[in-house]
């Protein structure tokens, strides 16, 4: 942008970072490099934890199991169905089929049990972490309040649907992820709230639920700012190289240096990632919930109905629903009728639940092919680091991708290989 000033953040050691992001992914790398010295300015066109935001309006599950990815054995084959089911749990705009199709076919690859096993692996090592980098930045933020360590649920009606999660607990045991299998009797002593319709379930217990996903990465930010951070409420648009290397981030709120860049812009990461020297097949995964008033008995935890394919978090302020994907333009208007069909189900399966709708809302998941997040210096810029395509556990990763990208800045080993992570994986 020609003739606006550049804000040169350098600070008095030359360590100036500038993190394009303000998203669970981008505050927590923003909150670990600040830990390690490092003047930060962040860069995001909505205030973080905002509705605006695909943070704000997560399930909620910070999970110590989903080392399932999409990409499954088989998948392919039930698309049709999936897609012919007005309350399935895939939607495809058919105008967006074209741009899909690169995806589409790197996920059929994907799709083989070798190559599912290996992104199990991949998305288990990032989840081994959770755990101690959260507990870093709740009690830096103060926070601790706001993530409850009381497991998560996936409940199944039938033995049918139960049986088709042999190779989900199958990836469980080989990863190392603790999981119970419960009867009826078990689960109606654990979730009083649930109808008693449910024949087995799969209790997850290290995983915990965030009870306002939104509040907290605000709680975040404040963090972040009070102890010396910058948030520009600007969308980046470029970046410009000065010999060679990127330095200045091109906003319309100002143009931003720093000796460090990185990229945590969620689902619009996919063209600044080619300007800055990786290329991925970057899908904005499109997602919704809609809010209910709090039932009488509110379940206790996170909790997927497997037979649905829907989620429930009991939030902060009502019982919030999720449900299913939807590939189109991420900027294509919303179209809730899938997200609604839902209620029926949940009234079915919780006791006593108002229908109500209090609210709902439409977020964009950055997606690979495979599930697995970049994470990665550029291949062509040392100074360059990703962080995006976290899918469905941006919540989950976030801290622990800040804490990676904390360590590749000060060159720190990461306690981790990073190969499965890079962009040219």
């Amino acid at each position: 942008m020609t003739g606006v000033p550049v804000q040169d953040q350098t600070s008095q050691d030359g360590r100036a970072a500038v993190v394009i992001g303000g998203g669970i992914v981008g505050i927590s790398c923003a909150l670990f490099l600040q830990r390690d010295g490092w003047t930060v300015t962040v860069i995001d066109p909505a205030e973080p934890g905002s509705p605006d935001q695909t943070s704000y309006g997560n399930a909620g599950s910070i999970s110590s199991s989903s080392v399932m990815p999409t990409a499954l054995p088989g998948v392919i084959k039930q698309v049709p169905k999936m897609l012919a089911d007005p309350t399935g749990p895939l939607a495809i705009q058919w105008r967006y089929l074209p741009r899909l199709v690169p995806f589409l076919t790197s996920f059929l690859r994907y799709s083989s049990r070798e190559n599912v096993e290996a992104s199990g692996r991949a998305i288990a090592a990032m989840i081994h972490r959770v755990s101690d980098a959260y507990g870093i930045l709740l009690e830096e933020t103060g926070t601790r309040e706001m993530v409850v360590p009381n497991g998560s649920l996936k409940v199944y009606k039938t033995d049918q649907s139960f049986a088709a999660s042999a190779f989900e607990r199958e990836l469980l045991e080989k990863n190392d992820c603790r999981y119970d299998v419960l009867n009826e009797d078990e689960i109606r002593q654990l979730e009083p709230a649930l109808q008693p319709i449910f024949k087995h379930a799969i209790f997850m217990p290290d995983s915990s639920t965030a009870v306002n996903p939104g509040r907290m990465v605000a709680r975040f930010a404040e963090h972040f700012v009070a102890k010396g951070g910058t948030i520009v409420r600007g969308e980046a648009r470029d970046v410009r190289f000065r010999d060679g290397t990127p330095r200045t981030v091109v906003t319309g709120a100002g143009d931003h240096e720093g000796d460090l860049i990185v990229l945590a812009a969620g689902a619009w990461s996919r063209e600044l990632a080619a300007k800055l020297g990786a290329r991925v097949l970057l899908e904005a995964e499109r997602g919704y919930h809609v809010m209910l008033p709090k039932p009488p008995v509110m379940p206790n935890r996170f909790i997927t109905f497997m037979d649905r394919k829907f989620a429930t978090l009991p939030h902060e302020v009502g019982l919030r629903i999720t449900s299913g994907v939807e590939y189109a333009k991420v900027d294509a208007p919303p179209d809730y009728r899938r997200i609604r069909s839902m209620i029926p189900f949940a009234q079915e399966s919780i006791r006593d639940l108002d229908a109500t709708e209090q609210s709902i809302w439409l977020g964009r998941r950055p997606t690979l092919p495979n599930s697995v997040p970049v994470i990665s210096r550029s291949p062509k810029h040392d100074n360059v680091l990703l962080a995006f395509g976290h899918s469905h556990l941006g919540l989950t990763m976030g801290p622990a991708t800040g804490q990676i990208i904390a360590d590749l800045a000060a060159g720190r080993d990461s306690g981790i290989d990073l190969t499965p992570y890079r962009p040219d994986r």
